[in-house]
């Protein structure tokens, strides 16, 4: 695969990129299950690492990190929907988030020889982490995750190369690959049923022996029987991690049926435009990115942050992999994403997930005939490849997705069913969190199981492992450069408004985590300061100025290259531009 650098950035980038510089580093074959081609992309720190021990937790932190982890997820009670408080939005962010996270970043949240969450004591200077750890996404917004990369590059096997290209349909080239449920129903809604991610079941035999051979010498005998015999109902997609709920798999198969849609649109109107595979990805690719910023960013972050990182053309970003590539000696700007983004505060999404949601008529709200009256959190996870739908082969015709519950924000819960608004950005995880069943299922030490499957524990674990630096440290940083403009929280616990042992947990805690806070926790406390609608002054500036850098060091990005939908040859059903993810959803026909 070729990875291209910018060789300029900051205070010196330009409205228009210039030519890419000339670097390729090789491409890996996947490690892990995906599709897609891994990239051994770098890591970084925003905070230039440091001598000063009072910038980092302290070493005898890890009991107090489990207590926070533990009151961060309140006991469930199937009586109280307002556990966890709501949002003003609409539940779709949170899935959005999740796949824009799967695009960019992979290897964070994984037991490997730089990091483990069982000791959770960090092994390594944060110098070798920088060298040593490597990220497995394309650190662009190209969605590998949808067509699996560019398989060239010296490690890269011919089995890579045929499993990628399986990813097409095959008696239409110019079109992705899709799947169709089964017909268990009823449908949600008038619509299609090909509205199944690909799975393996469909492709040609060389495709899944390909894909075996890929992964044959690295597993075990039993544990390759085992995945030979769970293929079948495997998606053939970039990234396996969206499969593994079903909201984020339904999210996922938008973009397959978009680029289809897009071939077919370009075919029955005269744009100048060839309706094939190139023209159908740009336009995928375009769209996709313009909704990064103005459907997305501008929802989840304080907007004037958004846009204060937009007139700075992301400067303190690029200047941060200017740093970065001054202490691992690279030549050229690189491609760094900052641990501190990837580890914390991107992680925001985990306190928008509900317990419960109103998925379709069958599974939610309904006139009469419903299944159950919402879809549990569980649910959601067994109706996917790894949760193995319940003993079927593929996604029933009754789970598939209505988007029209999920694509604008509805607070409404009067009648006792799950409003239709993500939870709150705050300190408080929906409880099912707190016991991620789909998690760690073959870890016979049930202390280590049980830590696996508790996410807030997880993360704040991860956090020390990898040595980020407290929020208040980081906080401070970017202020002395400029980022952002407010002071670092002296104390955390102030900004907790009805969280008395929240509070006092904090302020009593031997770590003096209140002045001294997990960078995750102190960036979900500044969200839940401001109201819980958006994150905070640097949460926001972290998510923003990671997403905008990006799309600006891609010359081909829709914001490089000021692409709006109205520049776009593609219409929504109304005959508008495709400017919302409402159309985005209708074009793809996977909404009424």
């Amino acid at each position: 695969m070729s990875i291209f650098f910018q060789s300029h950035g900051g205070s010196n980038r330009v409205s228009k990129p210039k030519t890419r510089a000339a670097a390729a580093p090789s491409a890996l074959v996947p490690a892990t299950g995906d599709v897609a081609v891994d990239e051994a992309a770098d890591f970084g720190y925003l905070f230039p690492p440091s001598g000063n021990p009072g910038d980092y937790l302290s070493d005898d932190v890890l009991g107090e990190l489990d207590e926070l982890g533990n009151l961060m997820v309140p006991d469930e009670d199937p009586g109280n929907l307002h556990v966890t408080p709501d949002s003003t939005l609409p539940p779709i962010l949170t899935y959005w988030g999740q796949f824009l996270d799967h695009e960019l970043t992979a290897r964070t949240d994984r037991e490997t020889d730089i990091s483990k969450i069982d000791t959770a004591v960090p092994l390594m200077s944060a110098a070798e982490i920088e060298t040593k750890l490597k990220n497995a996404r394309t650190p662009r917004f190209d969605l590998d995750s949808v067509y699996g990369g560019l398989p060239v590059g010296v490690d890269i096997t011919p089995d890579v190369v045929k499993v990628i290209s399986g990813m097409r349909h095959p008696a239409h080239p110019e079109k992705m690959r899709v799947g169709t449920a089964e017909a268990i129903g009823p449908l949600p809604d008038g619509l299609d049923p090909h509205r199944d991610l690909p799975r393996f079941q469909q492709v040609q035999p060389e495709i899944r022996d390909a894909y075996l051979n890929i992964l044959r010498d690295s597993l075990s005998p039993a544990d390759f029987a085992a995945f030979e015999a769970g293929l079948p109902q495997r998606a053939i997609i970039g990234d396996m991690r969206n499969d593994e709920n079903l909201i984020i798999a339904q999210f996922h198969l938008s973009f397959l049926r978009f680029h289809n849609r897009a071939v077919d649109f370009l075919e029955a109107n005269d744009t100048g435009w060839m309706p094939d595979f190139h023209a159908a990805q740009a336009l995928t690719r375009l769209h996709y990115q313009w909704l990064i910023v103005d459907g997305y960013l501008k929802k989840v972050c304080d907007p004037a942050v958004v846009d204060a990182v937009l007139a700075a053309k992301a400067r303190h970003f690029f200047e941060f992999r200017a740093a970065h590539a001054d202490r691992v000696g690279a030549k050229t700007l690189g491609n760094a994403m900052a641990l501190e983004f990837s580890v914390a505060a991107f992680r925001f999404g985990h306190t928008m997930v509900r317990d419960a949601y109103d998925y379709n008529k069958n599974f939610g709200r309904s006139t009469g005939g419903a299944f159950l009256p919402s879809a549990p959190f569980d649910e959601i996870f067994t109706f996917t490849g790894g949760g193995g739908f319940r003993g079927g082969a593929r996604v029933p015709e009754n789970w598939i997705i209505d988007w029209t519950r999920f694509v604008e924000a509805d607070g409404n819960s009067a009648d006792g069913h799950p409003a239709k608004t993500a939870r709150k950005i705050d300190t408080l995880l929906a409880p099912p969190l707190g016991d991620l069943h789909n998690e760690a299922k073959d870890e016979p030490n049930p202390n280590i199981k049980a830590l696996f499957r508790h996410l807030a524990r997880r993360n704040l674990r991860r956090g020390l492992s990898l040595r980020l630096p407290t929020g208040q440290a980081l906080h401070a940083h970017l202020k002395s450069v400029g980022a952002v403009t407010s002071d670092p929280v002296a104390n955390v616990a102030d900004l907790l408004d009805g969280k008395p042992n929240l509070k006092a947990f904090l302020e009593g805690s031997q770590s003096r985590l209140f002045e001294r806070t997990p960078l995750w926790f102190y960036c979900l406390a500044e969200a839940e300061a401001t109201g819980g609608d958006h994150l905070g002054e640097l949460g926001s500036w972290i998510v923003a100025s990671t997403f905008i850098a990006i799309l600006l060091a891609d010359p081909d990005s829709a914001l490089s290259l000021d692409f709006t939908p109205q520049d776009s040859p593609l219409e929504a059903p109304d005959g508008t531009p495709i400017d919302s993810i409402s159309k985005w959803m209708k074009f793809a026909l996977v909404m009424e």
